[in-house]
């Protein structure tokens, strides 16, 4: 198994399209759009095996709105401007989960980022315990989707207290 980090620019059309497959096979984000938004996102990061695609997730460049309009439906809309990147579309595939894929992927994009401050948000109680895991904390209080799907947002660097509200 092996890792690897990339800026999108670097990325051969076939990685973008495994990234892309592997995003919409995780069933957690729409399609429209997408490949744009991975396209502009900071790093990409994958897991190969065999020369395969199993895991992908990245370092997001969240569009201004979507992120004020996050941070507000998590009544913390005050914080939005400290954070630049999202870590997202962490997705593996579904014959290789439960063996750490995504945390080696989540840790080698901080790791490889100058920044290290980021949030990310999900509604899957798997990735609430990941994200933990690895450092993030919840911030804000959880909230509806569109979809009426309870997001929770999540924190990595930056120490806040909030007690919701």
């Amino acid at each position: 198994m092996t890792i690897k980090v990339l800026k999108p620019e670097k990325c051969s059309s076939d990685q973008l399209n495994a990234f892309f497959g592997l995003v919409i096979e995780g069933n957690q984000v729409s399609r429209n759009g997408l490949m744009k938004r991975i396209k502009a996102a900071d790093f990409l990061s994958f897991c190969e095996l065999d020369n395969k695609v199993i895991g992908v997730a990245s370092i997001k460049n969240p569009d201004n709105n979507y992120k004020k309009s996050t941070f507000k439906s998590a009544n913390v809309e005050e914080l939005a401007d400290k954070f630049d990147y999202e870590i997202g579309y962490a997705v593996t595939k579904e014959t290789h989960r439960r063996r750490g894929i995504s945390e080696q992927l989540i840790k080698s994009l901080i790791n490889n980022s100058t920044t290290k401050s980021f949030y990310a948000t999900t509604k899957n109680d798997g990735m609430r315990s990941l994200l933990e895991k690895v450092g993030f904390s919840k911030l804000g209080d959880d909230f509806l989707n569109d979809n009426n799907e309870t997001l929770t947002l999540y924190q990595h660097g930056i120490t806040f207290r909030h007690t919701g509200g």
